[in-house]
C-alpha cells in the first residue's frame, strides 16, 4: 500500500510532462546546453576567424628586463612581449614572440651566471630533450656580436619542425636566450630579418656585456 503512495508521489503530474520528461528541468538543460556548446563551439569558431593583428611599428622596443630590450622588424607580429617606454624603465618586461612568413622567433630572458657559450649549451640540451626531440645540431658555434657591442654564440639547426636557429648572450647577470625555426625556404627569405632582431638586443641600463 505504501509503495504505491510513493510511486503516485514521484510521478510528474500530466501538465508538467512533455514526452515523458518533466517540462520544469527544461530552463536548467538548455542553460547547461548552451554554455556547453559556448564553450566547445562557439569560442573556438571565433578564436580561429580572428586573425592575430599586432605589427610591429617602427620604432617600437620589446623590453626584456628592466635593462635589456630587443627591437622585432616592422610588420612582424607581436604575439608576446611588452613594448618599452620611449624613456625610463618599462613597467612590465618578460619573453618575447614575434612571427613572420610562418618563422617564428623567441627571445627569453633569465637569470644566467655563466658563459655565453654555456648559455647555448644548456638552451640546446632542454630543446633536445623535451621542446622538440628530432633537434639536431647543423654546424658549428659562431660568434655574433650585437650592434651596442653585447658578443653572444649563435648556432643552427634542423627538425622536423624546420630549420632554426639557437643564439645566447650574458648581459649582466641576464642571459637571453633566442630561438628562430620555420620552413627552410622562409628561414632563408627571412633570415636578414631574423640576424637583425637578434643583434637589435641590447642593454638600457648599466648591466656590463658578457664573454
Amino acid at each position: 500500500m505504501s509503495l504505491h503512495v510513493q510511486e503516485r508521489r514521484s510521478r510528474v503530474p500530466v501538465e508538467h510532462r512533455f514526452l515523458g520528461l518533466d517540462k520544469r528541468s527544461f530552463p536548467v538543460a538548455f542553460f547547461v546546453i548552451a554554455v556547453f556548446l559556448l564553450l566547445t563551439v562557439a569560442i573556438p569558431l571565433v578564436d580561429k576567424a580572428i586573425d592575430w593583428d599586432d605589427p610591429a611599428r617602427p620604432g617600437d622596443e620589446l623590453a626584456l628586463s628592466d635593462a635589456i630590450t630587443f627591437t622585432p622588424t616592422t610588420g612582424w607580429e607581436v604575439t608576446t612581449g611588452f613594448r618599452a617606454p620611449a624613456s625610463g624603465a618599462p613597467d612590465r618586461s618578460g619573453p618575447a614572440t614575434v612571427t613572420s612568413g610562418g618563422v617564428t622567433v623567441s627571445v627569453v630572458p633569465g637569470k644566467f651566471d655563466g658563459t655565453p657559450a654555456a648559455l647555448l649549451e644548456q638552451v640546446q640540451k632542454v630543446t633536445s630533450a623535451t621542446d622538440d626531440p628530432t633537434f639536431r645540431i647543423a654546424d658549428d658555434p659562431t660568434t655574433l656580436t650585437t650592434a651596442s657591442g653585447e658578443v653572444g654564440v649563435l648556432q643552427t639547426y634542423r627538425s622536423v619542425r624546420g630549420d632554426g636557429l639557437v643564439a645566447a648572450f650574458v648581459i649582466g647577470e641576464t642571459g637571453v636566450e633566442i630561438t628562430a625555426y620555420g620552413p627552410p625556404e622562409a628561414m632563408t627569405t627571412l633570415a636578414p630579418d631574423v640576424r637583425a632582431m637578434i643583434t637589435s638586443i641590447r642593454s638600457t641600463g648599466t648591466e656590463g656585456s658578457g664573454s
